[in-house]
């Protein structure tokens, strides 16, 4: 194939073929991700990352030449610490805006999956119905998580509390409201079915009333601007041409994805 030209860009040159620019050298992205969290952001046999959020990073990654994405497996609660310090550029674990989280980190302006969430009881248990009926009662959530943040500020604006069990998995969950040591979890409905079929379907979902409804969005460093409207852009693109939905029923056997 021809070579047109070459222009030289910084540290990096540009070789233009038949009109498209490829980067010889492209910027490192340090990209962090969960570690225990399927099918969405896990470490696989071969103990490499994977799931959903990888997968869509990856893609994302393809359609940005000037980036390297280098991945890196954490536990949740070391991702975003490891932002803080300036070991990451992006992480990911299905991540929720809040202010707090806001005020700190920069969110794409892109989703990349609904999060719609939900009561979690045990199985026959009807009087649970809403956030109010949670009152008095034990509740597991993830330490750090957007869950935990909605009942703590539920709890600073009410007399009555819920008490706040913080635990840091679905098996968890799952144990400790099936044998009445919380009274109730908060997951996605498809969190809810993918651990209530592993484990032997002793929850319910309580369908009355969502816990709250947001998206999945990747966290960057707050200078890290530039670098978020291009993901945002690769992220629209795969939206577009249906990747975004082909990978969420490839890890979820449905379409999650953000609209």
């Amino acid at each position: 194939m021809m070579v047109k030209k070459i222009f030289w860009v910084g540290v990096c040159v540009l070789v233009l073929f038949s009109g498209k620019a490829f980067a010889a050298e492209a910027r490192r992205i340090a990209v962090g991700v969960g570690n225990a969290f399927e099918p969405y952001a896990y470490i696989d046999a071969n103990n490499q990352p994977a799931g959903y959020d990888v997968a869509v990073l990856k893609a994302v990654d393809e359609r940005l030449p000037q980036y390297e994405f280098e991945f890196e497996s954490l536990e949740f609660r070391n991702l975003l610490l490891s932002i803080d310090a300036g070991k990451l550029d992006i992480a990911s674990q299905q991540f929720e805006t809040n202010p707090e989280r806001e005020a700190k980190y920069l969110f794409t302006q892109e989703g990349f999956a609904n999060y719609d969430k939900r009561i979690i009881v045990k199985k026959g248990r009807t009087d649970i119905k809403s956030i109010d009926d949670l009152v008095g009662k034990k509740v597991s959530v993830g330490s750090g998580s957007n869950s935990a943040a909605i009942l703590e500020k539920y709890n600073a604006e009410h007399d009555k509390k819920i008490e706040i069990v913080y635990r840091s998995s679905g098996q968890v969950d799952y144990d400790n409201v099936v044998n009445g040591r919380t009274d109730a979890a908060i997951m996605t409905r498809r969190v809810f079915e993918r651990t209530n079929k592993a484990l032997g379907g002793g929850l319910d979902i309580v369908e009355d009333n969502l816990f709250s409804k947001s998206d999945a969005y990747f966290i960057l460093a707050k200078k890290e601007t530039q670098l978020r409207d291009d993901i945002d852009a690769a992220l629209r693109e795969l939206k577009k041409d249906g990747t975004l939905s082909k990978l969420s029923f490839e890890y979820t056997n449905a379409d999650y994805t953000a609209e």
